[in-house]
């Protein structure tokens, strides 16, 4: 295949192709296929005033959840500022093919107005990233720990589970090597760019380079933050799934209470499947492919099909819709100069070796 159609197929026009293609193929073909629209929204529609109240709670504290995680790990943030650039990045990231790329360059962006360098941008942009995958990857176990004790654990989540423990005891060996071991972090990045090299040379596409000075780079900038604030990461990203999940339960309890007789723990190991299934998002905020699986796998733990994708439906409003208003709020507010500086913010120093 030559340059030009690779290009095209690589190119904005073929991302946004597929995503209307996953998208239209979940909401048009197969979740018809699983329960009645008009039976969903019936059972939606009837919410008591108070059990709308408290979902409007629960999805309100979500809504701010992860900032805390971005005040951690970048000092001298500020808990105002990351709520602006949290909200408006998440508002791209929902709404724009290969999202996550634009809202990753979209908080850089205000980062950088808010006086952070962009060392220290790439640092938190990497510690944030590596920290909510942290959880992801050990919520299954979580999950199969809980439905030990309250339950069968499916297959599936066992399987899940183990899968997830290696990789996290991996990732997290890997880390601490490269923190600890300078010459084994930068071999490490050496034979890492090595096999990137051969699958993108085996491509035709431009093998990567630096990648042992970037490592290098970001050892000696990440040890002192992470030595400092590991603790406050975790429970910050944590706290940040958590209050995703509760919005999920929340919403299960109160459709219709078909949900009710269902255990949290079952819930949970849904959850926790799906948080992986969508771990590289096809369609912005993974839209269609985590409706899917939401509904998929309640309705395989007991839940009724019309309750369960009322009830996935209105969580991923609530949790995937409401971002994107609020997120165009914070972009106009950032716009007129809502927590911009001309000079560097005044931060803590953090120094490596």
């Amino acid at each position: 295949m030559t340059g030009g159609p690779r290009r095209a197929l690589d190119g904005p026009a073929a991302r946004t192709a597929l995503s209307l293609l996953v998208i239209g193929v979940v909401f048009a073909g197969v979740l018809p296929r699983i329960a009645d629209y008009s039976a969903a929204w019936t059972l939606v529609r009837d919410l008591t005033p108070g059990e709308v109240a408290v979902l409007a709670s629960v999805a309100l504290l979500n809504l701010f959840s992860y900032a805390p995680l971005w005040a951690v790990a970048l000092p001298g943030l500020g808990l105002r500022r990351a709520v602006l650039a949290d909200q408006a990045s998440t508002a791209v990231s929902n709404t724009v093919p290969a999202g996550f790329a634009f809202g990753v360059g979209t908080t850089a962006a205000m980062y950088s107005s808010f006086g952070h360098s962009p060392a220290e941008i790439t640092r938190a942009v990497v510690v944030t990233g590596l920290w909510n995958d942290f959880v992801k990857l050990g919520m299954p176990v979580v999950a199969l720990l809980a439905l030990s004790v309250t339950g069968d654990a499916p297959q599936a989540l066992v399987l899940a589970s183990v899968l997830g423990a290696l990789v996290l005891a991996a990732v997290i060996c890997t880390l601490a090597v490269v923190l600890v071991h300078r010459g084994a972090a930068v071999r490490l990045a050496g034979a890492a760019e090595a096999v990137a090299g051969r699958l993108s040379r085996s491509l035709h596409r431009r093998a990567p380079s630096g990648w042992a000075e970037q490592v290098d780079r970001f050892r000696a900038d990440s040890r002192v933050l992470l030595e400092r604030r590991w603790a406050g990461l975790t429970m910050a990203s944590v706290a940040s799934h958590a209050a995703l999940f509760a919005v999920l339960l929340t919403a299960l309890r109160c459709v219709d209470g078909a949900g009710a007789d269902v255990s949290w723990a079952a819930v949970l190991a849904v959850f926790s499947l799906t948080r992986l299934v969508t771990l590289v998002p096809v369609t912005p905020g993974a839209l269609g492919v985590a409706e899917l699986s939401y509904v998929a796998g309640l309705t395989a733990v007991g839940v009724g099909a019309a309750a369960a994708t009322g009830a996935v439906l209105l969580f991923r409003f609530l949790t995937w819709f409401l971002p994107i208003p609020s997120g165009v709020v914070a972009w106009t507010l950032w716009r007129r100069g809502a927590g911009q500086v001309h000079t560097p913010a005044g931060r803590p120093a953090l120094t490596g070796s």
